[in-house]
């Protein structure tokens, strides 16, 4: 209705328009039209409104004719068809656009009509193909719709019936000890599986399969001990060509190592054990269970060779698959790193001693053991885990006793902390200068380890109060390193080797305690839960802190500083004039790192030395030899302004040759020697404000700072000020 209303609007316009151009279009005497146009009254211009009828009327005269009237009348019709025709020519002047947009706009309304009868002839059309077409289109497509879901659905019930039928070729491949072929055809089912995973059957046969390949691992285990006394190379090929497909190459590593302990362990011990039967006479089984120190102790000097004789023999066929297991990675691994593990492997325990002991003899270390991201892992440490791995089973099923086991994990990794730090660790010499080497958490933590867990008793003596004894019945043994473990050579750089593996081994099997945390929590008891949490805080926490009392040995040893504070001592510093040559006990110095530097090379290629390992064995380094060249200035009797230039020219041709070294940036406590040097120029004024307020040196190095300077700026009286701001501030050390 709206759009009718405006097209009627249109169709006025344009009839006005048609009209206005008829009145323009009409013959006109300009000259007379504006006489008539002049002579209508004032009062027909003006705005005010005012009834045009009743003025008229009231200007006729009272008595009418109809001639008047007519004249009248005539008049008013040429003034109204002037005014018309005027108004007229303006518009059509003024307005072009306006009269040729009510054109378009007329054209538009013809348009508008065509497209009216195009709808209502197209809507008819459509009716008819809708009753005729549309609906048999439709359902033709909703069948042919069910038909291709029915076919996608017959394929994937003829896969999962292939999928089904896979564990009888599974058991066929590994009677036949495909193992590569059989973790295959297992991987991918179980990615055919994930894709078919919406359906209830799925999940029962994912299960299957992942059951299958924790069989699979069993059995591949099995093969792998296989190799300790029978090297095939065919058979070793396979078991290895599975582990990777299993991204499990490392774990393959770590049980054959563990497998050649225990195939050396049962071999020795089997063939001792037969002599001693033999030698006994009986058969009394009382020595099966004896440890194999003490079953050693039952052979006869009569069967001694021979007994050495066949455990030669036998040692022999273990280590000759050992060689040829190494002759197989050397071959096939070169640009595979798949284990790290060291010469100094386990210097904790009997049985890995010995295994030690057997493999020391090797040319070079374990498999590619110089690989940049390989853990370095001792036999303990790996016996540990899978101590800890049975631990968490017999949580899971005797779940009352959960908080005993963890009790006895945490007992089993103090007394692994407290041996490494007893072996490589604790030096009463470094601890006793104050340098803070070992935290005070660390300090509280081995004390606690050993007051709980230690028998510090030496005697056998049974002597004692019945309390006594239960105590010592909770404890262990101290431990004591291996006399194979040599921690004293300076070409080894004092055991560095044996050092780093036991360290290191320690911090990754506190790695995984922490990978740990949350299994243990969910099984401990929550009345129990404060002790997982002290656990985890004062003692897993801690194992990184052990090395920088352990690397900190190292580089004390390293660098022979004493050397250099001898050569300091033969300087002189009062000269007189600016030198341009630093001292020789710079060149001493550095050549004493250079050293260091080549003996650390040297031990990385037995074992790989971290990097985080490496940057503190240099910041020890560095950080000893920066406090040493303090120590040697503080003996300085006299020294002269240019004495102090040559203090400096000699740390800084110290500094750019180190940086040459070592790529550990900032050096480490390079401000400490530089203030020291600076300090040397300071007023007295501010030499007191420098003394209270740097407590990092030595009060007998403050008091040889002021001694020095007393002649050259400082007079006696300041000299005394100064030693009694000293003397405060160590008054509390005291």
């Amino acid at each position: 209705t709206e759009g009718m209303g405006d097209i009627e609007s249109l169709r006025n316009k344009s009839k006005f328009c048609e009209e206005l151009r008829e009145l323009r279009e009409q013959p006109t005497d300009p000259q007379a039209q504006q006489e008539i146009i002049n002579s209508i009254e004032e009062v027909y211009f003006s705005n005010d409104s005012f009834d045009i009828v009743k003025y008229e009327l009231e200007k006729l005269p009272p008595v009418l004719s109809l001639q008047v009237m007519e004249e009248y009348r005539d008049k008013l019709k040429q003034q109204q068809a002037a005014v018309s025709k005027k108004v007229a020519d303006l518009i059509l002047e003024k307005q072009p656009a306006y009269v040729k947009e009510l054109e378009r706009v007329t054209s538009l309304q013809t348009g508008l009509q065509l497209a009216a009868v195009i709808c209502t002839n197209g809507r008819r059309h459509l009716n008819i193909a809708k009753e005729g077409f549309t609906q048999a289109s439709l359902g033709l497509l909703a069948n042919q719709r069910k038909r291709q879901l029915l076919i996608g659905l017959l394929k994937s019930l003829r896969t999962i019936k292939t999928l089904q039928r896979t564990d009888v070729r599974l058991s066929e491949m590994l009677e036949e000890e495909d193992y590569p072929g059989a973790i295959q055809l297992c991987l991918e089912c179980q990615k055919a599986a994930s894709t078919f995973k919406h359906y209830s059957c799925i999940s029962e046969l994912n299960s299957k399969l992942q059951d299958t390949l924790e069989q699979i691992e069993e059995l591949l285990d099995v093969a792998l001990s296989k190799i300790c006394k029978n090297f095939d190379i065919n058979h070793y090929t396979k078991v290895q060509q599975a582990y990777r497909l299993l991204g499990k190459t490392q774990t393959a590593m770590d049980q054959l190592h563990m497998h050649f302990t225990q195939a050396i362990h049962n071999t020795v011990f089997q063939v001792v054990l037969g002599y001693v039967e033999l030698c006994a006479g009986n058969s009394d089984t009382k020595f099966q269970k004896l440890q194999y120190k003490d079953l050693c102790t039952h052979i006869t000097s009569d069967s001694y060779i021979p007994c050495l004789a066949d455990l030669c023999k036998a040692l022999w066929e273990v280590m000759l698959s050992y060689y040829r297991t190494m002759e197989w990675h050397e071959k096939h691994d070169r640009d595979e790193g798949t284990v790290s593990s060291s010469d100094g492997n386990n210097v904790i325990g009997a049985e890995e001693t010995n295994f030690d002991q057997t493999l020391r003899s090797r040319k070079r270390s374990d498999y590619n053991l110089n690989k940049v991201n390989a853990p370095i892992l001792t036999n303990t440490t790996l016996n540990v885990i899978r101590l800890v791995g049975k631990y968490m089973q017999m949580m899971n099923i005797l779940k009352p006793i959960a908080f005993d086991v963890i009790h006895f994990m945490s007992q089993l990794f103090d007394y692994y902390l407290y041996a490494v730090y007893t072996f490589f660790g604790r030096n009463d010499t470094f601890e006793s200068t104050g340098l803070g080497l070992s935290s005070s958490r660390l300090r509280t933590t081995l004390n606690r380890i050993q007051e709980s867990l230690i028998d510090l008793e030496v005697s056998n003596d049974t002597t004692g109060t019945l309390t006594a004894a239960e105590e010592r019945k909770e404890k262990v043994p101290s431990p004591h390193l291996s006399h194979l473990v040599v921690l004293t050579s300076g070409n080894t750089l004092y055991g560095l080797a044996e050092r780093v593996v036991a360290t290191e081994s320690l911090v990754f099997l506190a790695e995984q305690f922490e990978f740990l945390q949350s299994h243990l929590d969910a099984v401990m008891p929550a009345a129990k839960k404060p002790f997982l949490q002290q656990f985890y805080s004062q003692t897993v926490s801690t194992a990184s802190e052990l090395r920088k009392p352990i690397y900190w040995i190292v580089a004390a040893k390293a660098i022979d500083y004493e050397q250099m504070l001898l050569l300091m001592a033969n300087v002189k510093w009062d000269v007189k004039e600016i030198m341009s040559q630093h001292n020789i006990y710079v060149d001493a110095l550095l050549k004493e790192f250079e050293q260091f530097n080549r003996r650390l090379n040297e031990v990385s290629k037995r074992v790989r030395i971290p990097l985080p390992v490496s940057n503190i064995l240099w910041e020890h380094c560095i950080r000893l030899a920066n406090r040493t060249i303090v120590e040697g200035y503080a003996n300085v009797k006299k020294c002269s302004n240019e004495g102090r230039a040559l203090m400096q020219l000699d740390f800084q041709q110290f500094l750019m040759k180190l940086e040459k070294l070592t790529d550990i940036r900032p050096i480490p406590d390079k401000e400490f020697v530089e203030t020291y040097i600076k300090a040397y120029y300071l007023t007295e004024n501010d030499m007191e404000r420098w003394i209270k307020e740097h407590r990092e040196y030595s009060t007998k190095q403050l008091t040889n700072l002021v001694n020095v300077c007393l002649g050259s700026h400082i007079n006696k009286k300041a000299r005394q000020k100064l030693l009694a701001a000293i003397d405060d501030i160590d008054r509390p050390k005291r």
